[in-house]
């Protein structure tokens, strides 16, 4: 505070104010994924946000409920339901997460995020994206009585059965809400480039749908009939009763059973939380050109997680459009979330009342549409495939698994794909045979790179070779069987010719070779030993072998002793 700038407090106060009035229907639109009731996720938004302002390294980052991590806590509070009430569940999911990062930033273990490769944080992301949005279709159409728990080609199914009983009232609500939230949007990236005054209106347009929405449902449900037990039977499907102001902070408690049966899914949480919050700061900070410290930012994201779980609130993590909203409003410093919180407390102490007439529709369509901007057009995914098979594969593997199984078997799915594919690198390399330059004897390549450059065989009897990877326990046996194919194919055998009486029974070495030789000179050829020179040295390019360990150094020990009885 005392190097604070007091010519950064307008557009803090700017920054806060907008996150505020977009955080406020957000965050109890993203409470009803989590299967909760709305103000939790207004309790989640006010810590959240105040909570990082203190120990936050990013000036543009914002913390809070989120999508992907509303729907794993939702996945979560569904398993659990009958044996602990839904706040419960995610006070303990909330305190889990806090405390696994906490330790990871204390420790300094931020390293372990390297681990994960973008394409799998793109693939579990656009796959939970997609299914918030296929969950929220029933209540924005207003098909009543569908398990939006349920598998996304249930929901599909039944919405269809269901199909005849929708009401028509909510259905317009969902729609028109709908229409305006992208409607604004467009209108405003066509028209309103440049200018903040016009852009503002995009930037709080779930706010003013929502006001407008609400509005509407109070003229419609005003003077409505009662039932028989005198409850007031409701033209279509609202909030009704949210509680006000903040409830008694209570400490989460858990049984040692129900514990390990839900810890991968808070392993999954917690990795969800970390991912997206590192990766939205660090794309912000490179942004910006600044930097940010990944083990603070752990350690701040963890006594928020640990703070909140004692006030009613579930897992916070970073969020990446209130976080853009921040940088489009010109924030100066971490203040702003300060200024967020407290207007989201205000909205929890004066403005429940008026919650109470809020439409379901609405807030669907506003997760809809908040939603999507996490869903990747195709274009990345074949960008990806452009630049590497592999990385397709890993965030498609992502993708369809956190669609059709759940988030945290799409994570573990597309990371455990990832790091197979890894390992296989390590395992089998790269190896290339070098040949000399023509005009430049002293300089040997690999003639299969570039075509362009004329090539000579190295001098009779001597093969150089590349290996593009270190030398370690995985490679080791591929290395040393790929050099002796190859010394195979262009020498000739040297050694002592065993009698048939010395000979293995499985010894089919004369077949083998034979093989390698048609490979390499024709199928047509039929190469002797005669037309081969004698192996004289096998030189190894090791320029690209950073570690070499001890199963490495004895693969080429043992293959040492392989040439020198071939070579004689």
């Amino acid at each position: 505070l005392p190097k604070y700038n007091r010519n950064w407090a307008f557009r803090d106060a700017v920054a806060g104010i907008t996150v505020g009035l977009i955080v406020v229907p957000q965050g109890m639109s993203y409470a009803k994924i989590a299967g909760l009731q709305v103000q939790h996720g207004l309790y989640s938004a006010y810590i959240g946000a105040i909570f990082y302002c203190f120990m936050g390294t990013s000036k543009d980052l914002t913390i809070g409920p989120t999508a992907v991590i509303s729907l794993i806590t939702g996945e979560l509070v569904t398993e659990l339901a009958g044996r602990m009430s839904a706040p419960a569940v995610a006070a303990i999911s909330c305190l889990c997460v806090g405390a696994f990062t906490m330790i990871l930033g204390v420790l300094r273990l931020g390293i372990i995020l390297d681990f994960f490769p973008t394409t799998v944080l793109v693939g579990y992301t656009s796959g939970a994206a997609a299914t918030i949005v296929i969950q929220q279709i029933p209540k924005w159409l207003g098909v009543p009585n569908i398990n939006n728990r349920a598998p996304v080609y249930d929901i599909i199914i039944k919405m269809f059965q269901a199909i005849n009983t929708l009401s028509w009232l909510d259905l317009v609500f969902g729609l028109v809400s709908f229409f305006l939230l992208v409607t604004i949007g467009l209108a405003v990236d066509r028209w309103g480039r440049g200018k903040f005054a016009i852009q503002f209106i995009k930037i709080s347009r779930f706010f003013i749908v929502t006001v407008l929405a609400t509005a509407l449902s109070y003229a419609v449900n005003y003077d409505v009939p009662t039932d028989a037990k005198g409850n007031r039977v409701f033209k279509l499907s609202i909030l009704k009763t949210v509680p006000s102001g903040l409830p008694q902070p209570a400490v989460p408690s858990v049984t040692s059973d129900i514990f390990s049966e839900i810890a991968p899914k808070l392993f999954a949480i917690s990795l969800a939380v970390i991912l997206e919050h590192i990766a939205i700061g660090k794309a912000f900070a490179r942004k910006n050109r600044y930097q940010i410290d990944t083990n603070q930012e752990l350690l701040a994201l963890g006594l928020a997680n640990v703070t909140a779980s004692f006030f009613g609130a579930y897992a916070v993590t970073g969020s990446f459009s209130r976080s853009a909203v921040k940088f489009q409003c010109g924030v100066r410093s971490p203040f702003a979330g300060f200024v967020t919180g407290a207007l989201v407390l205000l909205a929890l102490f004066f403005l429940t009342p008026v919650f109470f007439y809020i439409p379901d529709a609405a807030l669907s369509a506003v997760i809809m549409v908040a939603v999507s901007v996490l869903i990747s057009p195709p274009s990345v995914f074949i960008q990806f495939y452009k630049v590497n098979l592999w990385d397709f594969l890993s965030s498609q593997v992502a993708l369809w698994v956190t669609i059709f199984v759940s988030v945290e078997t799409g994570i573990a799915a597309g990371v455990g794909f990832s790091l197979v594919v890894l390992l296989f690198r390590v395992a089998r390399p790269n190896f290339h045979v070098l040949r000399q330059i023509k005009d430049r004897p002293d300089v040997f390549i690999d003639s299969t790179l570039d075509n362009t450059i004329e090539t000579v065989s190295a001098p009779h009897g001597v093969l150089v070779f590349r290996i593009e990877e270190s030398t370690t326990f995985p490679n080791s046996e591929a290395f040393k069987t790929w050099v002796l194919d190859e010394t195979y194919k262009y020498t000739r055998f040297g050694g002592h010719v065993k009698e048939t009486s010395e000979k293995l029974w499985s010894d089919d070495m004369a077949v083998h070779v034979r093989n390698l030789r048609k490979i390499a000179h024709g199928a047509d050829s039929n190469v002797t030993d005669d037309d081969l020179p004698k192996l004289r040295a096998v030189v190894f390019d090791f320029s690209a072998v950073n570690n070499i360990d001890s199963t490495g150094l004895q693969g080429l020990f043992d293959l040492r002793d392989l040439l020198k009885d071939y070579a004689g």
